[in-house]
């Protein structure tokens, strides 16, 4: 609430005089939204009592409101053009008005004739597909539109994100990805916590934006196998970031007062599941059901039992730790399956162990002019190595190879005094139990190890570092050989 306060209006690079305000409210406080809720509540009360509207089970949810966007919920069109004119008099009476070419009129399901819908004499305008608190809305109920859509917004705001000086080339790509985790996917996938069970061709275009988003802020080639390029930056598939909202938004309805409609409308969908075997929920698009079905595959069914059996729910806080860690734990699971049974993988796997940055990243975090370096390592961890006997020729020395990696290090003689150097280096490190350690080790191992940038021994941060710089050296062997 604010008072004495003056006020003026630039319009066309003009300002008019200045003009007191005695007294109001902020647009945009948290004061306005109190009052505005507290001056409609009579209206929302009018139109339940009418008992017009459409009602699910025996609760009466023909008008939902959220902030000053009312939409008003009813089955056939005598009931909707009542409910209209209740709030047309109630605005009559409060000396306000609603907008009749800002209103919308949808309908679902098989389309029936009737008359037009009147607010103030004027006919509502059917539409099709209409928006209502950032969500779109179709007569149709496909969700091709609303996918493909999504899919542009998650491209296009990362490249204006990146425009405006948030650049791999710039910053560390741990940075780059929590700076677009937290700003271009939330805008993308608003409201993904209501869509409904997303068809394959859907899953699929979305989780290709989500590779290509990957493999950019990283610097990685297109063809980049995405369970190298996701683990590397500890990431997990989108699919599993759209159920981890829906999971969340569930447990926050769970925890409303058991008055409120959202949580008195999910017991009784969670019930008829329970009791008619999904006879009433096949549709795809059936909330109650998706969250069902999430929670039996992240294996989070025993809260959904104690919460029909008792009442009670874990808080939301405890909620989103339990809820975050079964999915890490079952997509963990997942990528170390896949990886196993494939190929291209058996030597990434031996590099990379564990679905978290790679330590080459997290290195470059305190020392940015290794991030170029550190880009390098990281697109030889993702090469699909030779795994046949397919043997090739060195052009430099005239030796046969199998791996690069691991002919530059061990056995290319036209690198030997880099080599030298380079093993010099490793040998002088402290403790001598792990210079040791490493001279014990195969060509394969020891090759596998510096791509890894980790080891079991337990290392000072600052000899970690060294080690790190040392393992560049690696790169500029390799990169001598391969020219």
């Amino acid at each position: 609430m604010y008072t004495d306060l003056s006020s003026a209006i630039l319009s066309g690079g003009k300002l008019s005089k200045w003009f007191k305000l005695n007294r109001g409210v902020r647009q945009g406080s948290a004061l306005s939204a109190k009052l505005y809720l507290i001056f409609i509540n009579d209206l929302i009360n009018e139109l339940e009592s009418s008992n017009k509207g459409a009602f699910l089970y025996d609760v009466n949810s023909s008008s939902p409101v959220q902030a000053d966007d009312i939409s008003l919920i009813a089955t056939n069109h005598e009931s909707a053009q009542k409910m209209v004119s209740i709030c047309e008099q109630y605005s009559e009476s409060w000396s306000f008005s609603f907008s009749p070419t800002k209103s919308k009129l949808l309908q679902f399901g098989k389309k029936l004739t009737g008359p037009d819908i009147f607010l103030y004499n004027e006919p509502i305008l059917s539409v099709k597909s209409a928006t209502h608190v950032g969500i779109s809305l179709d007569t149709s109920m496909k969700t091709m539109d609303r996918t493909l859509k999504a899919c542009r917004t998650l491209r296009a705001t990362t490249a204006s994100v990146i425009r405006s000086g948030i650049h791999p080339a710039v910053l560390n790509p741990i940075v780059c990805a929590k700076i677009i985790r937290q700003v271009c996917y939330p805008k993308a996938l608003y409201g993904c916590e209501i869509w409904g069970k997303l068809s394959k061709t859907e899953t699929l275009m979305l989780e290709r934006t989500h590779h290509y988003v990957c493999k950019f802020i990283q610097g990685l080639p297109r063809r980049t196998r995405t369970d190298m390029c996701l683990s590397l930056i500890g990431w997990l598939n989108l699919d599993s970031f759209i159920n981890e909202r829906k999971l969340l938004f569930f447990g926050r309805i769970c925890n409303l007062p058991q008055i409120a409609i959202s949580f008195r409308i999910l017991v009784r969908k969670l019930f008829e599941l329970k009791y008619f075997n999904q006879e009433y929920t096949n549709c795809a698009s059936d909330f109650s059901k998706d969250c069902v079905d999430i929670l039996y595959k992240y294996h989070l069914s025993d809260y959904l039992t104690k919460f029909m059996d008792s009442g009670h729910f874990p808080s939301q806080r405890i909620w989103k730790r339990i809820v975050h860690r079964s999915i890490f734990e079952y997509e963990l699971k997942e990528w170390q399956q896949r990886i196993n049974i494939d190929s291209d993988f058996n030597i990434f796997k031996k590099i990379h162990k564990v679905f978290q940055p790679h330590p080459a990243w997290t290195v470059a975090l305190d020392f940015p002019y290794l991030r170029k370096q550190a880009n390098y390592i990281v697109s030889l961890c993702c090469l699909v190595h030779n795994t046949n006997s397919d043997s090739i020729l060195c052009d430099k020395c005239g030796k046969l190879f199998t791996d690069p990696c691991i002919h530059a290090i061990s056995s290319c003689d036209y690198l030997s005094d880099i080599r030298d150097e380079f093993w010099c280096e490793l040998l002088c490190l402290n403790p001598i139990t792990f210079s040791a350690f490493l001279g014990s080790l195969d060509d394969e191992d020891f090759c596998y190890i510096l791509l890894s940038c980790e080891t079991e021994f337990e290392l000072d941060y600052r000899v970690i570092v060294y080690i790190f710089l040392v393992i560049l050296d690696l790169s500029l062997i390799i990169n001598s050989v391969s020219k």
